[in-house]
């Protein structure tokens, strides 16, 4: 599922399990919308910091194993009026 994340974000049909990230064309941006999607798809919370000392899939993927569980996101509440 991470390979094909980082396909979707780096815009390229396949990554292997051994590709580097950032040897593939991935940058800053790029790491955030990896943050992004793995905390929608897969439901935890992994830190921008761990994609850059981790730039592999399978060292990757060791790395999110037994990361915590998403926060939910913001939602709107009606403050009530005056």
């Amino acid at each position: 599922m991470l390979c094909d994340l980082f396909a979707e974000v780096l815009g390229l049909d396949s990554v292997g399990i051994d590709d580097n990230f950032f040897e593939l064309g991935g940058h800053s941006l790029h790491v955030t919308r990896v943050i992004s999607r793995i905390r929608t798809t897969l439901g935890v919370e992994v830190s921008v910091a761990t994609l850059f000392d981790a730039p592999q899939v399978a060292t990757f993927a060791e790395r999110i194993r037994g990361a915590r569980k998403a926060r939910r996101g913001l939602r709107p509440m009606n403050r009530g009026t005056k």
